[in-house]
């Protein structure tokens, strides 16, 4: 994190627990979520950083071996996969928790062809029994930083599509769509969801939450008072004792 570096592992007071859960579960065969390549998908993760030579040949070495500032011999592998930041998939579902945890991590569903929004998302799902193909756009991410994230579609999204974007969804998560406001959902469990109208081409995300506002307010008139405090104090101490 210091590095500005995304990381799928690594712990955080206000970790979100949707992303714990998926983080956590076990597949059928025993193995953790954390080394699936359906987790990588849905979590944009695409280089593995490890102390281990892994003779897989599916991840390719990028570095290594090499020793770390703490004189550790590591690693740095390039994952599979494409594992886009944000993709448009051509169509929209609506599923329980439940059902959503189980079919992000199913090898079987493929998040290109269809978003699965939560059940409260004001969305009108696809009534087609089978999803579409996946579409030929990509998401590009023009910007990028802590709160924010500007994406430009390679060409017009088609009507009842959404954008899914690789972000922990969480209420201040604001969007726009070429310019206008647009909603955002919680969609493939715990990703940020935003239905897409015909034509849409650029996408603004910012996130804004009025209660950090407010303790940002706080903090300045805590320490404001502070300061007068500490000022009276030194002022009175300088004041000439009167016999």
């Amino acid at each position: 994190m210091v590095h500005g570096i995304r990381s799928v592992t690594g712990y955080h007071g206000n970790q979100i627990g949707r992303y714990e859960t998926l983080m956590d579960m076990r597949l059928s065969n025993g193995a953790p979520a954390l080394i699936n390549p359906t987790f990588w998908r849905h979590e944009n993760a695409r280089y593995l950083y490890t102390n281990v030579a892994l003779a897989e040949p599916a991840f390719r070495l990028m570095v290594g071996p090499v020793r770390n500032s703490a004189g550790s011999t590591v690693y740095l592998y390039r994952l599979p996969g494409d594992n886009p930041y944000a993709w448009v998939a051509p169509a929209i579902a609506k599923a329980p928790d439940s059902d959503a945890e189980a079919a992000v991590l199913d090898p079987r569903f493929d998040p290109a062809r269809i978003a699965v929004f939560d059940t409260a998302a004001n969305v009108r799902p696809n009534s087609g029994t089978t999803p579409p193909e996946p579409l030929p756009i990509t998401a590009n991410t023009t910007s990028f930083g802590p709160g924010r994230a500007d994406l430009t579609l390679s060409a017009p999204a088609p009507a009842g599509s959404a954008l899914v974007v690789s972000e922990n969804y969480f209420p201040g998560w604001q969007a726009t769509v070429d310019g206008k406001g647009a909603d955002t959902y919680r969609a493939d469990y715990n990703l940020i969801g935003i239905p897409l109208p015909a034509g849409a081409k650029a996408i603004t995300l910012r996130y804004h939450d009025p209660a950090v506002t407010t303790g940002r307010l706080i903090t300045i008139v805590a320490l404001l008072i502070a300061i007068a405090a500490w000022g009276a104090g030194l002022a009175a101490q300088r004041r000439p004792n009167v016999a």
